[in-house]
């Protein structure tokens, strides 16, 4: 229900004026002694605040305005309204009887690439299981791109959102491989060099935007480790262990392998010491990390495994 009128109305049923009250949902006008409709269907020509939460109406409706949310990247929507004249020629040209009139205009907008890779981008996101402040970020450095004028076209736009994706992860401090993000694109793992090439665009340009090297931030064998463990369905104790042994290993050694390389080598030494029924296979589906590379990482780590796992 709605508050009450400002002035009192007739009411038939009470044979006298009488206080009534407006029914937003409905939008009838009824009198607050008899309940009696006055009014059907009462046109309000304040602004609509409503969401369908609460179809009902009532006092405790959750007044959420019209429409989705803004995209806070994009400056437009993807529609635009123009005033044209009847005669369908420039202003100047039209007569003086001529008289204005509205026209939704759904054609292309400026915008109109940024919206297709804001999509792509978010789409990428989702399946990949990545939070929105990344997605965000992600949008942000593809927009910086945009106006420099640096965007791949054609069909190198996965690996380019991927990319995109890749430097906000960094960012946010949660990394990912490139293979991971490029499992993400049309052409699958084998993009997973063009993701890399891409990246390596992104931070050249950006980096002379700003007229310095851009940081995306150090990557350590740790930030991949959890997620590493949780794949191989490790309980809580050898997810500890794994990731103390990465920082050992950060802080005592200096091995010269990538980062995902090592945290997959530790993660199959954390399952063997487990006596997990875990092959090297099985790390390297769950890592992306080739077994070659895990079987020479671990090569490389098996003469330190006492400090590792002390």
């Amino acid at each position: 229900m709605g508050g009450a009128a400002d002035e009192l109305l007739f009411c038939p049923d009470c044979h006298r004026r009488t206080e009534v009250v407006l029914d937003h949902s409905s939008g009838d006008t009824i009198c607050t002694e008899c309940a009696l409709v006055l009014d059907a269907h009462f046109v309000d020509e304040g602004s609509e605040w409503r969401n369908f939460a609460d179809d009902g109406g009532g006092e405790d409706r959750d007044p959420s305005r019209v429409g989705g949310p803004n995209d806070p990247f994009l400056a437009n929507g993807t529609l635009d309204t123009r005033i044209v004249y009847n005669s369908g020629g420039p202003q100047k040209a039209a007569p003086a009887d001529a008289l204005p009139r509205m026209r939704l205009n759904a054609g292309p907008d400026p915008e109109q690439t940024l919206v297709e890779a804001f999509r792509g981008i978010a789409d990428m996101a989702d399946r990949l299981g990545l939070v929105a402040t990344i997605r965000d970020r992600a949008k942000d450095v593809y927009k910086k791109m945009e106006e420099a004028k640096a965007c791949p076209r054609g069909k190198k736009r996965d690996e380019f959102y991927a990319a995109c994706l890749f430097v906000a992860c960094r960012n946010e401090g949660k990394p990912r491989t490139y293979k991971e993000l490029a499992t993400a694109t049309g052409a699958g793992a084998a993009a997973k060099k063009e993701v890399g090439r891409m990246t390596t665009l992104i931070k050249k340009v950006l980096g002379e935007e700003a007229g310095q090297v851009m940081d995306i931030g150090v990557v350590h064998a740790a930030d991949y480790m959890r997620r590493f463990c949780s794949r191989l369905g490790m309980g809580n104790q050898e997810m500890r262990a794994a990731q103390e042994a990465a920082r050992r290993l950060d802080e005592a050694l200096d091995v010269r392998r990538n980062p995902e390389s090592i945290a997959a080598a530790i993660s199959y030494m954390v399952v063997q010491r487990a006596g997990a029924a875990k092959t090297v296979k099985d790390v390297s589906l769950a890592t992306g990390v080739a077994e070659a590379t895990i079987k020479e990482a671990h090569k490389d780590l098996t003469p330190h495994i006492e400090m590792l796992f002390a």
